[in-house]
């Protein structure tokens, strides 16, 4: 029986794509490896939304050929759609497979025919999938690409167009997983799901509370602008949404989010914020950031500091600028060394900590619903509906369910529950 291995980095997306990938092969009669075991197939699902992420997938095509000579190594995703030509001149790669074409994946391993067409999809590729065998929570994709092309960012070029997946198949694939109690809806900008097929996001949601049970509904990552109040009634009005959004912010200067060409102003942010915490109680909003982008200022950064700090996040992605040649933003002047670049994030992330710390002293004595993922030593670990770590005592028994737990202590950035016995 021939085997494989998949090396995933990235997203959501792509830990979504490469399960795909994974349930392809065992139908196809293939058995999964172990890490580090020598395997007949090796499959790298690359990243390149930053410089690092390339490196990072450079990183895994280098160490598979080399570890593992005799392997058929396939290499798929962003990295590919933007590099393929580099890839196939530079790396010993016996398939490659951009943003199209990865529902065949498994046919073109087996025909060993190289992907010659990188143009990018027109329409959603379907991946439907069982399970997602080796974590408690499901992923489920329900949009794939970006029109927004901010200046800094790549993945219009890797991902291509928006499309959406059909309504329909969504609630298929989401019965299919009834397995979990939490599924979180992901994509490339998935707050514009549905808006290539006369549909949104709202609508979609509505039905999904209305025609399936999974528990925990959560949302992957959704822009300020869409928001909308529509959405703000749905959270606050169903208990299955997780109370917890993740809307980046990128920067908060003006000027900086205008170079950016992000839709918005830190004065809309802030007011549209303010009335989610109004409307939707006891909700938690975190955000990315992006620091040391060419046209942001030492005031910029300075001033910055100050005003996330006033939005209250309960943590913060922080990332430093990272030149991608094709986007319009390398076409500026860089303005800033690594090291400043990297003083800059070690700052943005002591107050990201110090946010988080702030977030969860407010928990202290609370009741939280935990879903249980995992033991760590006589503890389970899981994440509360607010997206908040929590260890809770004399549970292992309790895998893969949610418990309500009250908590009694903070520790090492997790909060420390009991079970409530009722």
């Amino acid at each position: 029986m021939k085997t494989f291995l998949i090396h995933t980095l990235g997203c959501k997306v792509n830990a979504y794509e490469s399960e795909f990938y994974r349930q392809q092969l065992l139908d196809a009669g293939y058995q999964e490896g172990l890490p580090k075991e020598k395997t007949d197939v090796v499959i790298i699902n690359t990243c390149t939304v930053t410089n690092t992420a390339s490196f990072k997938s450079r990183q895994k095509i280098a160490q598979a050929k080399r570890t593992n000579p005799e392997a058929f190594v396939v290499v798929v995703g962003c990295y590919v759609q933007t590099h393929h030509a580099f890839l196939k001149d530079k790396y010993d790669i016996d398939l490659l497979i951009g943003a199209k074409d990865k529902d065949r994946l498994v046919e073109m391993l087996e025909t060993k025919r190289d992907q010659v067409d990188y143009a990018y999809p027109r329409t959603f590729e379907n991946l439907p999938i069982q399970s997602f065998k080796h974590q408690k929570k499901a992923y489920v994709k329900i949009q794939d690409g970006c029109n927004q092309f901010c200046t800094y960012c790549i993945i219009p070029f890797a991902r291509g167009r928006e499309r959406s997946m059909d309504m329909n198949k969504i609630i298929e694939q989401i019965k299919a997983l009834d397995q979990h109690q939490e599924i979180t809806l992901t994509g490339i900008h998935t707050g514009r799901y549905g808006l290539d097929i006369g549909s949104n996001l709202v609508q979609l949601l509505k039905r999904i509370l209305a025609e399936t049970w999974i528990p925990r509904i959560r949302i992957s990552s959704i822009e300020i602008t869409e928001v909308s109040d529509e959405m703000i009634e749905l959270l606050r009005n169903e208990p299955r949404l997780a109370k917890h959004l993740h809307i980046p912010i990128q920067a908060a200067s003006d000027e900086v989010l205008r170079d950016m060409n992000r839709p918005y102003t830190l004065n809309d942010y802030k007011q549209r914020l303010q009335l989610i915490r109004e409307q939707v109680a006891n909700i938690l909003i975190s955000t990315d950031l992006i620091v040391g982008f060419p046209s942001e200022s030492k005031e910029d950064f300075e001033e910055s500091l100050l005003a996330l700090e006033m939005l209250n996040f309960s943590f913060m992605h922080v990332f430093p600028y990272s030149k991608r040649e094709g986007t319009k933003a390398s076409l500026y002047k860089e303005e800033w060394t690594n090291e400043i670049k990297k003083e800059r994030v070690h700052q943005a992330q002591s107050l990201s900590d110090k946010m988080h710390r702030k977030t969860m002293d407010t928990f202290l004595n609370h009741e939280i619903e935990v879903l249980l993922e995992e033991t760590q030593d006589d503890m389970c670990f899981g994440y509360s509906g607010e997206y908040l770590p929590v260890l809770v005592k004399d549970s292992q028994d309790l895998l893969n369910q949610r418990v309500l737990c009250r908590v009694i202590g903070v520790k090492n950035d997790h909060l420390i529950a009991e079970r409530v016995i009722l």
